[in-house]
């Protein structure tokens, strides 16, 4: 319904446009003809003008010529004669090929008829001059001058102001009226087409305007109740519904607009549940993978400590080793056993060195960094006597005295004979570097009835008051340690009070600045009478 008067307006207001452009295309062929007219009018009135100019130039030269007989005057004649004739023929191709006696033959034939006149009657009068001065030649040739004179001022006063200017003076006024005739039709052609053109642009203007108002009164209301729809919609109403009373386009429009809604309504639901469900999974795959990351991150934090403290560790045995081997090769003559001591201590540090590299195979095909003991009844004496040949080993190096003093009776513990020196090795490693040149390292071992202790004492640097509680601490250095030697890692304590703890027993320290450090360990003993194997 809509389209059809939609079509039907577009329909006029194209047949109005149409019906201008019709009246402003005859409009504007009418100017064109009544202009061609006044200028077709304007031209002959100047062909009569060149024509009247050039008849009047040749009378004067043959009258010149016939009263002085000069030579000149006879070659001037000539010239003016072509040009006379000139301006006859282009008059007379004028008059013939006139557009305006054409196009009406109807209404132009008397016109045409009396242009046509006019031009022969001017072609015989100039016929006739000729044959009067010829006349006026052969009476001069033959003596009669007077009567030539008589006949060439009578040819003047009847032939020429009595015949030939009235002939020019009527063509020069009639062409004069004919273009002001054309003039005047142009002028109320224009006039006519002005008011034609007023009227129809005002009849369609009225129409535009009218047909406009209709038909935005028809589409006011059912654009807005659309625009409602979609704001609702677009607001997340989808339980919105256009309401339309009309049966036209838009009705339809707003019936599938609804239906899009309710599709859209079921859509958003079941795109609720799945979300709903999607984010349960997702929660429970998230806390799954939290659990997993931190495993993970533990048993990477496991791994990383494992393999700081096994670095860490290497460097202590290979440097006894080292200078074992060094100090043997200084020494000249020694007697087997002490070469045997020697290779016994550093097969001893091998095995050491060994177990270490067995702990990194272990991490690499295990998933867990915790160190491995092998647990066995030891003598501490012994182990402590066999590192103390090692203990010099390193402080030969830095020109330190070692003392140790412990009872003669073995001290059996229950433990791993290899960490245990691990610890040892930390304790003497650090009381090493960290005394001055000529400094001296005191181990002391002594009893009670459950526990055996061990102290390291040293004459070095020191540790500051604020930083004991925290030298246990992974990766943690003292200033005063990090100024003296940089290339430390702050593993070998953590490591050695884990080794202790294992074992159930303990280790402290006591420290001055730049007046020494001592570090106590306390391990438990086997009770008397107790069952080794039990153990």
């Amino acid at each position: 319904m809509f389209r059809f008067r939609l079509a039907l307006v577009i329909a006029v207001s194209f047949g109005f446009v149409l019906l201008l452009g019709g009246i402003m295309y005859w409009g504007a062929d009418q100017v064109a003809r009544h202009f061609q007219r006044s200028q077709t009018a304007f031209e002959a009135f100047d062909h009569y003008e060149n024509l009247s100019q050039e008849a009047y130039r040749y009378f004067k030269q043959q009258m010149d010529r016939l009263i002085t007989s000069g030579t000149k005057a006879e070659t001037d004649l000539e010239t003016s004669k072509q040009r006379l004739l000139e301006a006859m023929q282009a008059l007379r191709e004028q008059a013939v090929k006139d557009p305006l006696l054409i196009e009406d033959k109807q209404q132009r034939n008397p016109d045409k008829a009396t242009e046509l006149e006019r031009v022969a009657n001017l072609t015989a009068f100039l016929d006739a001059s000729e044959y009067r001065f010829n006349e006026v030649e052969r009476l001069r040739e033959q003596g009669k001058r007077n009567e030539a004179l008589q006949a060439l001022s009578k040819f003047s006063d009847e032939e020429i102001d009595f015949k030939f200017q009235p002939l020019i003076d009527a063509a020069i006024h009639a062409e004069r009226d004919k273009a002001a005739h054309a003039k005047q039709e142009l002028e109320n052609l224009v006039a006519q087409s002005r008011w034609v053109t007023i009227s129809a642009a005002f009849i369609a203007a009225i129409f535009s305007l009218t047909a406009g108002i209709f038909l935005l009164g028809r589409v006011k209301k059912p654009i807005e109740a659309l625009m409602q729809g979609t704001n609702e919609i677009a607001s997340g109403n989808l339980n919105y519904r256009i309401i339309l009373d009309s049966r036209d386009e838009f009705a339809y429009l707003a019936s599938h607009f609804n239906k899009m809604a309710i599709e859209l309504g079921v859509q958003q639901e079941k795109l609720r549940q799945g979300r709903e469900e999607l984010e349960n999974r997702v929660a429970e795959r998230t806390y799954e993978l939290q659990q997993l990351n931190q495993a993970l991150k533990r048993m990477d934090a496991e791994r990383c400590e494992f393999l700081a403290d096994i670095s860490h560790e290497l460097r202590t045995p290979i440097t006894v080793i080292r200078g074992e081997a060094e100090v043997t090769l200084r020494g000249h003559q020694r007697d087997p056993e002490e070469y045997r001591d020697t290779l016994h201590r550093i097969l001893d540090l091998s095995m050491q060195l060994g177990k270490y590299v067995n702990d990194l195979l272990f991490l690499a095909r295990s998933e867990t960094a915790n160190l491995q003991f092998e647990w066995d009844e030891l003598d501490l004496t012994e182990l402590i006597g066999s590192s103390m040949e090692d203990f010099k080993v390193m402080a030969e190096e830095s020109a330190i005295c070692l003392s140790y003093s412990a009872p003669e009776q073995p001290i059996w513990l229950f433990g791993d004979k290899q960490r245990l020196r691990q610890v040892l090795f930390i304790l003497g490693d650090n009381a090493c570097r960290y005394s001055k040149p000529g400094g001296e390292i005191i181990i002391n071992t002594w009893l009670d009835d459950t526990h055996v202790y061990v102290s390291l004492t040293d004459k070095g640097i020191g540790i500051p008051s604020q930083d004991l509680e925290r030298i246990f601490e992974r990766n943690f250095r003292s200033e005063n340690a990090r100024r003296l030697h940089d290339d430390g890692s702050g593993l070998g304590l953590p490591l050695a009070k884990s080794i202790l703890k294992a074992h159930g027993g303990q280790i402290s320290v006591d420290s001055s600045v730049n007046a020494g450090t001592t570090f106590t360990i306390k391990l438990p003993l086997i009770s008397t009478g107790e069952d080794k194997d039990s153990l």
